[in-house]
């Protein structure tokens, strides 16, 4: 491998207890066909089960790409995810979690040659199928229609995530400070790439690249749905103060929006008190943001498109 000054593009991998499944993930960054020098740099969150002696194997045999992490103790998937990216060297940087995989060899390349082609684009991704684990079912495909344009609508990720994480690559150069506040989120990618759009527009490349694995320990799919709700409430405040002002507002809806949902679960389980608490907050937030008769114009377009299948 040339110097690392030359490294077009740098792998962000993360991992626990993915022995089922590194492999696989690693393999698919390996097979990449691409004329530039790449490397896989991989975290992994101190594994309990064969995960770290898959990648030592790994990088055994490949000792000039993979450059992997290994930690003491757990220190969270967050933090892990923070020292991968900040160790990347690459002008663009992909991510890959362990257990996903990608299908497509030309998926650096052609990612790579549309950032090189729009130097105004920020971030690029592309179509994800989600299939099923372990019999490899077809689940759907990713993001949902709507959002496949050339042109991700940056408005749209105060509503909705429609980025899967290992379809992702970006700028190296714009990677956001990961604070501390961000380490306490339950989120990692979808505040990212709110934080990368901040540089410039979203690109979107409509072809089948990878497979996101549904399986029972998806740390994110198998949550209830008031620990989403939570978890998404913590990251629009704390994007709340980032973002630029013109897209402050956009936040502020989904923030009312969560509480309004939140609201109407507490209804439904029948807890008085903790309805009471949720539709206080909700009208606490609405006279916070000078929004008092947001629910009648505002909501269900928020409510309908984003969070009523959850």
């Amino acid at each position: 491998m040339t110097m690392c000054r030359s490294l077009k593009v740098s792998v962000g991998m993360i991992t626990y207890n993915h022995a089922e499944f590194i492999a696989r993930a690693l393999d698919s960054v390996l097979m990449q066909r691409v004329p530039f020098d790449y490397e896989i740099v991989i975290g992994d969150d101190c594994s309990t089960d064969r995960t770290q002696d898959i990648i030592q194997d790994y990088q055994r045999r490949w000792p000039d790409r993979i450059r992997p992490f290994f930690y003491d103790k757990n220190i969270g998937m967050s933090r892990n995810f923070k020292r991968s990216l900040e160790s990347c060297r690459g002008e663009y940087v992909a991510i890959l979690e362990g257990d996903d995989y990608w299908t497509d060899p030309d998926k650096l390349q052609i990612q790579a040659e549309y950032l090189d082609a729009h130097p105004d684009c920020a971030l690029c991704h592309h179509r994800v199928e989600h299939i099923g684990w372990p019999d490899a079912r077809p689940i759907r495909d990713y993001p949902p229609l709507r959002y496949r344009t050339e042109r991700s609508p940056v408005h749209a990720l105060a509503m909705i995530n429609y980025i899967q994480t290992c379809s992702i690559m970006f700028r190296r150069k714009w990677l956001p400070l990961l604070d501390d506040e961000f380490l306490d989120l339950k989120l990692g990618d979808w505040p990212l790439c709110v934080l990368l759009s901040r540089h410039g527009w979203i690109g979107y490349i409509d072809r089948n690249m990878a497979h996101y694995r549904v399986h029972a320990n998806n740390s994110w799919n198998n949550r209830p749905a008031d620990y989403k709700i939570r978890a998404m409430e913590k990251m629009a405040w704390y994007l709340l103060e980032k973002v630029n002002s013109d897209s402050k507002d956009l936040w502020r809806d989904t923030i009312l929006a969560l509480a309004f949902k939140d609201a109407v679960l507490a209804v439904k389980s029948l807890a008085v008190p903790k309805s009471l608490n949720r539709w206080k907050y909700f009208l606490v937030c609405s006279a916070r943001f000078k929004k008092p008769f947001w629910i009648f114009n505002r909501l269900w377009r928020y409510y309908d498109a984003n969070y009523r299948k959850e």
